[in-house]
């Protein structure tokens, strides 16, 4: 039924003169009626326009659209109206965070408001659920249930007050009236109209009743709802999307008050977003249907609707709308995939957005702020979930590489907190979960004691969050696999290397260093280069040529010959190391990288060497050395 109503091939109005014709409503370019199309042939008959004129009125079309997408001047009042019915998707978090984004560009207010009318369809825990999701995004509002203000109160369910007495106004004014047919009768109108092939549009059974008599059967007690008197005439709808949209035939007479007392959703969102002062709508494009219903309220009471933004659907690769059996719509499912919230953001910002120009796809809440305009694409939206590990990966990225110190754009106290929340942290619980089984792990028999400042005390560790952030940096984020995956792969960064690690992995180094002896003249002439080097320079930029120097000597030293280290063999170490220095990614320069890997992480993996002593500091770089130096000198003796 909505893609029908909205351009999937069904009656369709002409966006001039309103004249119905069997083809898809929004069609760039639409030609519906003869009227439009004779204006368009007696135009084409005019003289064709000069170059200069075509691009004076190409410039003249962007400045008009510009203006007319453009944030307005004024603060603007925008609404997220959820029904807790269900839980936040991924489509309701992309109309929060779109009319979040106009209020705060704009300097007015986003308010969270409760439409729980449907009270037979309510989820116990759907309510908490939601304020959870939106806080754990980072979105706020400044005026909601929690938060109250000066409209509320901001649940549906404790404005009845208020409903009841505009559904007097328009009961009075004779713009509706109370209907007394049972759910039975109008189930079996219902059918019979739907085997005749008629609509199944209310028949209006109880209009003709008069207001006198209509007043006794409620005073007596008879049940009733409250129906509409739509218009004999289809009304039009303005829309920033879709320009004017008008359904081919009029509205049925319509519920605005149930039989339960409850407002239906039509009759409570207008009265609340009247209440409320809300001056924009956005939301998604199947609520475009109904929108008719909302503006002939609007005049019904005399009021002039916000503006309207219905942005396209979400739409899975077959085109087919995302259900919410599809991995990628609930809330939990990107919690436990551990995606960034500021990530989420980011991609569901895309999602309809049209941003001509835009040079790049990374953003941060405040920068789809500064870019923020009215100007969405039309139809459906294809959710491209492969972007997302792009998207995740960049904004982890920016919150480990940002320095308070050195960095040109400040972490906001967002980034601050989700940097904590959802990668430090995690990974700190981690850690002080292998300490506290360290008698009982295996994995602690191939561990030493913490590396210096990375943990406090190893009886009851605090991880150092510095030394997590920059080993994270080193790493350049965090693995799929999580917090338990990255301990475990970076666990010489987090504790020393053991001797008896070194002495079972001394026999994967190159057979050339098999021998003890001359193998200790290389970790002894290596760790006094690195022992040069000052504290003050134990930078990454700084580390690059001293470990291309080391690995090029280490490399030289592998091709050397078998004799002892003497001033001759040091010259050829000296020449070969030119050499080798040239082709750092052939075999035999691997082979010097690998020793180096051996003594600071022995292991063949893991982040680039320099990082990895930047991480470690000077002093455990050395120590490290001292260690390999001793296991090799076991070795020997075994």
């Amino acid at each position: 039924m909505m893609r029908a109503a909205i351009g999937m091939s069904k009656r369709a109005v002409c966006s001039q003169c309103f004249r119905t014709a069997t083809t898809p409503l929004f069609v760039s370019g639409l030609r519906l009626c003869s009227s439009s199309s004779s204006s368009s042939s007696s135009s084409s008959s005019s003289s064709a326009p000069t170059a200069a004129e075509k691009k004076e009125k190409n410039v003249k079309k962007r400045m008009q659209s510009k203006q007319l997408f453009a944030v307005p001047d004024t603060p603007c009042r925008t609404r997220f109206a959820p029904s807790p019915t269900g839980y936040l998707h991924l489509g309701s978090l992309r109309t929060a965070l779109f009319n979040y984004l106009l209020a705060r560009a704009s300097g007015g207010q986003f308010i969270l408001r409760i439409e729980d009318t449907d009270q037979s369809r309510l989820v116990p825990d759907a309510e908490q659920r939601l304020f959870e999701d939106l806080h754990w995004t980072g979105l706020s509002w400044d005026e909601g249930p929690d938060v109250q203000g000066p409209y509320g109160p901001y649940r549906q369910s404790e404005r009845l007050q208020l409903y009841n007495e505009h559904i007097d106004i328009l009961l009075r004014e004779g713009k509706a009236y109370r209907c007394f047919c049972s759910p039975e009768e109008l189930e079996q109108h219902k059918r019979a109209a739907h085997g005749q092939g008629h609509a199944t549009h209310y028949p209006g059974t109880c209009r003709a009743i008069s207001h006198d008599q209509s007043d006794e059967r409620a005073h007596n007690g008879d049940a009733f709802a409250v129906r509409f008197k739509s218009s004999s005439e289809p009304t039009t709808v303005i829309d920033l999307v879709y320009n004017r949209y008008r359904k081919a035939e009029p509205e049925e007479d319509f519920i605005l008050k149930k039989r339960d007392g409850f407002p239906t959703y039509h009759f409570a969102n207008i009265v609340d977003d009247k209440l409320m002062k809300i001056t924009h709508v956005i939301r998604g494009a199947e609520w475009l249907i109904s929108t008719p219903k909302h503006v002939e309220l609007y005049n019904a009471f005399g009021w002039t609707p916000p503006q309207f933004a219905h942005v396209g659907l979400l739409v899975d690769a077959n085109r087919q709308k995302l259900s919410k059996r599809h991995q990628g719509v609930d809330m939990a499912w990107y919690k436990d995939q551990k995606i960034l919230p500021s990530a989420l953001l980011n991609f569901a910002g895309l999602l309809g957005r049209s941003r001509p120009g835009a040079k790049n796809d990374v953003m941060t809440l405040q920068d789809m702020i500064d870019t923020f305009s009215l100007k969405f694409t039309k139809g459906d939206i294809v959710v491209a979930f492969d972007k997302l590990p792009y998207l995740q990966d960049r904004h982890t990225r920016r919150l480990i590489d940002a320095d308070d110190d050195n960095s040109t754009k400040a972490q906001s106290a967002t980034d601050v907190a989700h940097l904590k929340q959802h990668l430090i942290e995690p990974i700190a619980d981690q850690i002080r979960s292998v300490e506290s089984r360290r008698d009982k792990n295996k994995l602690m028999d191939e561990l030493g004691v913490p590396v210096s400042g990375s943990i406090g005390n190893s009886i009851m560790p605090e991880p150092n969050q510095d030394y997590i952030r920059r080993v994270l940096r080193a790493n350049r984020g965090l693995p799929k696999g999580g917090p338990e995956e990255f301990v475990a792969q970076n666990r010489y960064l987090f504790w020393q290397v053991p001797r008896t690690r070194y002495l079972l992995s001394i026999a994967t180094l190159p057979i050339e260093l098999h021998d003890s002896i001359r193998f200790e003249d290389l970790l002894a002439t290596l760790s006094k280069d690195f022992e040069k080097i000052e504290e003050s320079s134990w930078t990454v930029e700084n580390l690059k040529t001293a470990v291309a120097k080391a690995a090029a000597d280490a490399a030289a030293f592998v091709m050397s010959s078998s004799s002892p280290l003497t001033t001759e063999i040091e010259e050829e170490i000296e020449t070969a190391a030119a050499a080798a220095e040239t082709e750092t990614k052939n075999a035999t320069n691997a082979k010097g990288y690998k020793v180096l890997r051996w003594v600071l992480l022995c292991s063949d993996n893991g982040p680039d060497l320099p990082s990895v002593m930047a991480t470690l500091g000077k002093d455990d770089t050395l120590k490290r050395f001292a260690v390999a130096r001793r296991a090799n000198e076991t070795s020997s003796d075994d």
